[in-house]
């Protein structure tokens, strides 16, 4: 799924070539991606210029006089600038025609989401109105993540991963930033000292800002997602160590981790380095 880093990418290309541009064609490839709070459907953007694209938590959303269209891309959604008259992809959801140029949504798991509501009308969506704190915003500062963590009970990566606390990380980068606090996935908040804290929060500061500079310097087009330069998502070996990346379940979903670089601390999880292997 795109992740912060690449939402702010993505958002910086569709308004270099689209802000101000009106569409002038919609069609529908895949119903299911698509919600209405408004009475009618896409052909009420026709004749209508884009006039902001903005992120809201995990949304996209188009802006237009009037309306706002949100966009989740969940777990495959993408999006891709192409020209007037290309094939369609069969994951394609949606497509609104700006005149030489056309924005498509593609879902190959169809399952985003993306919901024509009046202006500011955030209250129809669930999830548009429950974001936590910006982690890129000035706002974002030790003592405020500290007082959260200090409330939580469940595992770090799990508060991690809470929108409704903090906006947001996915589970690529909570890796990537647990890497770098040195703290194993599994360990809970409540044993998480004010130092562990404080280190924690400055790992999810220097993780995001390289990343969101990696992903603009490579200039990708903006459906290529860029995950290359990760250093234990999907990697073998750790880069620090050279131990072997482990994986762990949480909550459902696979954490990767250095069992070296970020060991366990709790009872009767796997001590991989006592193993050898």
């Amino acid at each position: 799924m795109p992740e912060l880093p690449d939402l702010l990418y993505i958002l910086s290309r569709l308004r270099e070539r689209l802000l101000g541009q009106v569409v002038t064609a919609e069609r529908v490839g895949e119903p299911v991606v698509l919600r209405f709070a408004v009475q009618g459907n896409l052909s009420l953007l026709l004749g209508r210029a884009l006039a902001d694209a903005v992120r809201r938590s995990h949304f996209i959303v188009f802006r237009f006089d009037g309306l706002d269209l949100a966009v989740n891309p969940m777990l495959a959604g993408r999006f891709r600038l192409a020209e007037p008259g290309e094939p369609d992809e069969k994951s394609l959801g949606f497509a609104l025609g700006f005149g030489e140029v056309e924005l498509r949504y593609l879902d190959d798991k169809k399952m985003g989401k993306a919901c024509l509501i009046a202006t500011d009308d955030w209250k129809a969506i669930p999830g548009m109105q429950t974001g936590g704190v910006d982690i890129l915003s000035p706002g974002f500062t030790p003592e405020r993540f500290v007082s959260l963590l200090r409330h939580r009970r469940d595992q770090v990566r799990v508060f991690l991963l809470d929108k409704k606390a903090l906006d947001s990380l996915g589970n690529a980068y909570a890796d990537e930033v647990l890497f770098e606090a040195g703290i194993h996935p599994k360990t809970f908040c409540r044993k998480l000292s004010h130092d562990d804290g404080v280190r924690l929060h400055a790992a999810i500061v220097k993780v995001m800002e390289e990343a969101v500079a990696e992903v603009d310097g490579r200039a990708e087009p903006i459906e290529v997602k860029v995950r290359d330069f990760l250093k234990v998502r999907r990697k073998q070996t750790c880069p620090r160590c050279g131990s072997k990346i482990r994986t762990a379940g949480v909550r459902g979903m696979d954490a990767w981790f250095c069992p070296r670089c970020q060991p366990a601390t709790r009872p009767g999880l796997v001590d991989w380095t006592r193993t050898g292997k």
